[in-house]
């Protein structure tokens, strides 16, 4: 086997990432392949897995059309494993899609325009316990991302290393969405002009900008219900 779960690699957990896994297998791709052509990092991606399906619906989304699975073949593994063969009931937490989704990329430009000048988004990066990811609140500026965090907070900038930003959108049936991703290094606002234009953070906060090396961008489109 050459996918990356055979070269040292952490097992699969959840029944989620079992299924993923041995997807991979089937289709002779790596883990890195797999997160590269659904935008995001292979950190994001084993969080995305371990998580609650609600924790990143787009995210899901984005990996099963990589896969070429439908929705819930990913999320719950229906239909290929029905019971018996049996029709599985009904569940609350089905999302009515037909079919695998289907991914396309969006230009530079397009994917500052999608993320706008404001909003809420994650970041995520690798601190000393694993992979982090948390929700931000952010403002663009001069094509850079800008967020608050406390100095001793594991968003605030250390040394080394970069942080993945994500922002999404999916509609409320989750037959098409967009998400955006942008890698950069961290670094504190320190222009006094700028902060002077900027909220006050709360109390033992700083502005953080991350600085994005790569900016690429996802559409998702499924087939329409018959």
């Amino acid at each position: 086997m050459t996918n990356e779960h055979a070269a040292g690699a952490p097992a699969p957990q959840t029944a989620r990432a079992r299924r993923f896994a041995d997807r991979l297998a089937d289709l002779g791709l790596t883990e890195a392949q797999a997160a590269t052509r659904a935008g995001m990092s292979i950190a994001y991606l084993r969080r995305v897995l371990e998580l609650d399906s609600d924790f990143d619906p787009p995210a899901l989304l984005r990996l099963a059309a990589v896969l070429g699975l439908d929705y819930q073949e990913l999320v719950s593994g229906r239909p290929a494993e029905r019971v018996h063969g049996a029709s599985a009931a009904p569940r609350s937490d089905s999302l009515p899609m037909v079919g695998p989704p289907v991914l396309g990329e969006l230009g530079t430009a397009d994917c500052w325009d999608r993320i706008g000048a404001s909003g809420l988004g994650r970041l995520a990066r690798t601190g000393p316990d694993g992979p982090v990811v948390r929700p931000v609140s952010y403002l663009v500026h001069d094509r850079t991302v800008l967020y608050r965090t406390n100095p001793d907070g594991v968003l605030a900038p250390a040394a080394g290393g970069e942080a993945a930003f994500e922002v999404d959108h999916a509609d409320p049936d989750l037959r098409q969405g967009w998400s955006v991703l942008m890698v950069g290094p961290l670094a504190y606002v320190t222009e006094p002009a700028l902060l002077a234009e900027l909220p006050q953070p709360p109390a033992h906060g700083r502005w953080v900008r991350l600085t994005p090396a790569t900016v690429t961008g996802r559409t998702i489109s499924t087939a329409s219900a018959t």
